[in-house]
């Protein structure tokens, strides 16, 4: 009797698990295709569990039924998958983003995406996977649209005239030329241009008071982007005394701290430069080197 009992209480306690994992489970069928990752993962747990059943017919049951989710569960990811690429495209040609590439990996205008289904999330990129903008991002083609619509939109509400960048680029790089003692045409590091140029944004009450309260700030993919408006507002070119970008060399392209991924058009073609310098006669202007006005 002591036998017995010892295994009705075995499979007593084995069937309160199993059941309550299924429970759980349940709730995930209640939007099938959708849960079909997180139904995989919860079904390895469960399937786990029904390994160690003590009662075998049951546990041939349970084997069975496991079986059967495992097969609905493959049909319901490629279906997600499907329809995930499909809505997320819909959304964002609305907004005239173009969206190109093969999951997991998509561009689309001048962000990247990386979807990680396995794991139900994404992460967000400014151009190719260097710049990282946002990790563990929901894959919800409607939420994902949704903040790539705004970032794009808030970039071309933000962006700087391109006169303006010309004027800060060229006085930054003038101030660099005499900090390091250079002349006029040496290349200096563009991300050392860019910290004279957020020095130069700065509002007097800043320079009076340099709180971050007052402080204008001026992110890199702003930058990224504000080149790219710069390059095609024509002005390419045209001054014999401008600055110029120099192409990075390819080890430099994957080091965000020596490169920066410039635009080359709305569809995400871009080129990375690590350096810049300042033009002394337009005539010098060699192949790799993209002149403009300052």
């Amino acid at each position: 009797m002591e036998g017995l009992l010892a295994r009705l209480n075995s499979v007593a306690a084995g069937s309160q698990k199993v059941a309550k994992r299924l429970v759980a489970y349940r709730m995930l069928l209640t939007d099938p295709v959708n849960n079909a990752f997180a139904r995989e993962k919860a079904l390895a747990g469960v399937s786990g569990l029904v390994n160690q059943f003590p009662d075998s017919e049951l546990r041939e049951v349970l084997a069975e039924w496991v079986a059967a989710e495992q097969a609905a569960i493959e049909r319901d990811k490629e279906e997600f998958r499907f329809g995930f690429g499909t809505q997320l495209a819909q959304a964002l040609e609305q907004a005239g983003l173009k969206v190109r590439g093969q999951l997991p990996v998509l561009r689309a205008g001048m962000f990247s995406l990386r979807v990680d289904f396995a794991a139900g999330k994404a992460v967000i990129f400014w151009g190719p996977e260097v710049e990282r903008l946002k990790e563990s991002v929901r894959l919800v083609p409607a939420e994902l649209a949704s903040t790539l619509i705004r970032w794009s939109r808030s970039l071309k509400e933000k962006s700087m005239e391109p006169e303006r960048l010309a004027r800060l680029m060229t006085e930054g790089l003038r101030r660099v030329y005499v900090q390091r003692g250079l002349e006029p045409g040496s290349r200096v590091p563009l991300l050392e241009v860019l910290a004279e140029v957020v020095l130069l944004m700065q509002p007097k009450g800043f320079r009076a008071d340099p709180s971050r309260e007052k402080f204008v700030e001026y992110p890199r993919v702003r930058f990224s982007y504000d080149l790219f408006r710069l390059k095609a507002s024509g002005q390419l070119g045209q001054a014999s005394a401008g600055i110029r970008v120099h192409v990075a060399t390819f080890d430099k392209t994957t080091d965000k701290t020596s490169a920066l991924w410039v635009p080359d058009n709305e569809e995400g073609e871009g080129t990375y430069y690590s350096y810049i310098s300042l033009a002394v006669r337009a005539n010098e202007v060699t192949e790799g080197d993209t002149p403009v006005s300052g």
